[in-house]
């Protein structure tokens, strides 16, 4: 077993994403302040980068809590620059441990995905929780979990493809 780095913890063992997702248990009630922090996106398959990094970040001006990235190849989002258009958002639900996201902001409007990004393709729905006794961020796949056509492949629906 190697040690690893999971949402900002030490553990002893890499557990798979299945794994994960049989242990994550969304927590019961969370508050608008549990969402911030520095992150590890556990399993993109677009992002190998063990020293990669993710941050929600709340913004005092507008109140939004906001994605940014540094991936060791590029930093994105607001936490880099507080003009940029790349700033995806979390939005609230019925469900405090629940949110909505959509990084169609990413993309350029001359990419080949542009047209699939503005269909919905990177929509997420997001649940804090926890597992292995770590805080974690479940996110759903593509198209809000529903799959669809992205990037020229089809993409099946999937409740959980990723932890942050």
């Amino acid at each position: 077993m190697t040690a690893v780095v999971a949402a900002g913890k030490l553990l002893d063992f890499m557990p798979s994403k299945e794994e994960y997702a049989e242990a994550f248990v969304p927590m019961e009630s969370c508050t608008f302040w549990d969402w911030p922090g520095t992150l590890i996106d556990l399993f993109s398959p677009d992002d190998a980068n063990p020293n990669s990094r993710r941050f929600i970040d709340l913004d005092d001006a507008s109140g939004e809590l906001q994605v940014s990235a540094d991936t060791g190849i590029e930093k994105w989002g607001r936490r880099f620059d507080s003009t940029t258009s790349v700033n995806p958002v979390l939005a609230a639900t019925a469900n405090s441990h629940t949110r909505k996201t959509n990084f169609l902001s990413k993309i350029p409007t001359d990419a080949p995905i542009y047209a699939e990004a503005r269909a919905g393709a990177l929509s997420f729905t997001l649940m804090l929780g926890t597992a292995f006794g770590k805080k974690v961020i479940k996110w759903n796949g593509l198209y809000d979990g529903k799959g669809g056509t992205f990037a020229g492949k089809e993409v099946s629906p999937c409740g959980c493809d990723n932890f942050w």
